[in-house]
């Protein structure tokens, strides 16, 4: 294996720029900050003083852009999201639907085009006020309708109405064929948000001061820092076991460790591995490393230079050898992958291998008439600290792309700046991204992924559409996965994306903390406990 793709040391950082030695200085510091209380772990300092079992403090990698949920969507704030809000339907940490806010659903034709929901009777709003079928009709149906730019009007674009039957029943009627709906209700952008308070005080009050129906109520948000909640003592599924919850925004993943290392938080999420395995060694701490159903990818801008030559692509594609990757940066835990679509998940394409093959890169490459003579170059954007070795992986793909004829220059950014970059065709260049998925349905892999309407989708392409609909609407179960799955091969076979691995996603915790672990990667407080 070669050196780039083992992990960096602090000597290794003194070559880096110098925006990457700010940072292993803030890390140098940080550690000195750990030392300097002792370098007590939260689970050595219980044993010295009365731990606070009604509190607990998380160390969390990414602020929350919007307190409307209906409005956009960053993969990993639907932690947030779900604790302030609840959601109609929700995955379990096996990733089976059931119910949530909606106790009951069933189609009422053979269409897939009449969905009977009933919502729970005893779901109250932070503000004491009951949720009724209007506030799911003006949350699901009319705001989308009302502002196009809001995500879920793409999210639940064939929604043609919501007829309210009575305060806890109501039809979802869709212009079209929707088999995969109840899907939707589960995932993102589709939270039901009071329509008195949010008509009274519009989106900018909402944002200021959000009222969700939720296990907690936030009410502290200081942007770029912290974001404080506590137990919302009516919530119809009961009183949290922790009444407050502390989100300290911290997006460098050394400090993240830094603050677990002093005993400052109770849980840290998304660490490097290395640290996380460190971390392991300590007696009374508990670490998690499992994959989850999101998958490490390069989105790539087609509207970009030179991303629409289809022998650039392949190249790409054909240099990076993802079992390296995985093996170096994830201790092989993470499954390369060849199609978008995890293992396991009812799209996956157990007979398709997309190969790591040098030779036929550079033959790719000189098709397009570049050479490492003539080395082809754009930029690779990436996050840092966002997901686990995320820009550690960046720089170990430019270094793959190298060897063959191409020059990649990393531009680090930041999740909101990604966002807006993608949600507007203003990426500069392929973007490693980890796409979140918390349902497993192949709608929300390559449905979303390469429908080209879409504002959020990776590969624009207008022709694709017809397929994409027929494929929305088929209502025989084994007629569409069979329609993903060839969709996944050649999307994967034309480089329209790259998949590259399973995601992986690492938590650190005190043995004191009982935390549920869902495989959709959710970190929700609402289901943990103190022994």
């Amino acid at each position: 294996m070669t050196d780039a793709l083992h992990l960096s040391t602090p000597a290794q950082e003194a070559d880096m720029p110098s925006d990457l030695q700010d940072r292993a200085r803030r890390r140098v510091l940080l550690s000195a900050i750990a030392a300097g209380v002792g370098g007590l772990m939260p689970w050595e300092m219980a044993g010295a003083q009365v731990m606070d079992k009604s509190s607990l403090s998380i160390a969390f990698p990414v602020d929350v852009p919007t307190w409307d949920p209906n409005a956009l969507s960053v993969p990993a704030i639907q932690n947030l999201y779900q604790s302030v809000f609840d959601s109609p339907l929700r995955y379990s940490p096996q990733l089976k639907l059931q119910a949530r806010q909606i106790k009951e659903w069933k189609w009422l034709d053979t269409k897939a085009t009449r969905l009977e929901i009933t919502l729970r009777d005893d779901i109250l709003f932070h503000d004491g006020s009951k949720m009724t079928m209007e506030d799911v009709k003006f949350s699901l149906a009319e705001r989308g309708k009302a502002d196009k730019k809001l995500l879920v009007a793409g999210m639940l674009n064939t929604v043609a109405d919501i007829e309210v039957v009575s305060p806890t029943k109501g039809v979802i009627v869709f212009n079209r064929s929707t088999p995969a709906a109840p899907i939707y209700l589960a995932f993102l952008a589709a939270y039901v948000v009071p329509k008195a308070y949010m008509q009274q005080v519009g989106p900018e009050g909402f944002n200021a001061k959000p009222i969700g129906a939720g296990p907690y109520r936030m009410v502290e948000h200081q942007r770029g820092s912290r974001i404080v909640l506590e137990a919302f003592d009516k919530y119809w599924g009961g009183a949290p076991a922790i009444k407050q919850v502390i989100f300290q925004i911290v997006p460098e993943a050394s400090a993240r460790v830094a603050l677990a290392e002093s005993g400052r938080v109770g849980m840290a999420t998304q660490l490097p591995m290395r640290e996380v395995l460190r971390l392991g060694q300590k007696t009374g701490v508990v670490t998690k490393i499992y994959p989850f159903s999101e998958v490490y990818m390069l989105r790539i801008p087609n509207y970009v230079k030179p991303m629409d030559n289809d022998h650039v692509r392949a190249a790409m594609h054909l240099s990076i050898d993802k079992a390296a990757l995985s093996k170096a940066f994830y201790g092989g835990v993470a499954k390369p992958l060849s199609v978008m679509t995890p293992e396991g998940t009812p799209s996956y394409v157990a007979d398709f291998k997309y190969p790591f093959d040098k030779s036929k890169a550079i033959a790719e490459l000189k098709a397009a008439g570049h050479s490492t003579a003539n080395p082809v170059s754009f930029t690779l954007l990436t996050t840092n600290g966002v997901f686990p070795n995320d820009y550690d992986l960046a720089r170990a793909i430019a270094q793959m792309w190298k060897a063959v004829g191409i020059n990649a220059t990393i531009e680090e950014t930041t999740p909101a700046k990604l966002l807006d970059a993608a949600q507007n065709g203003k990426l500069t260049g392929p973007l490693l991204y980890s796409w979140a998925n918390s349902t497993g349905d192949p709608e929300n892999y390559a449905g979303r992924i390469f429908d080209p309407r879409l504002r959020f989708s990776t590969w624009k392409d207008m022709s694709l559409s017809p397929r994409i609909d027929a494929l929305m609407t088929e209502v025989d179960e084994a007629k569409r996965m069979a329609g993903y799955k060839a969709l996944n091969v050649e999307s994967s076979e034309k480089s329209w994306a790259i998949p590259l691995l399973q995601a992986v996603t690492t938590a650190v915790y005190s043995s004191t903390l009982q935390p549920v672990m869902f495989d959709n990667g959710y970190i929700l407080p609402v289901e943990f406990k103190y022994r």
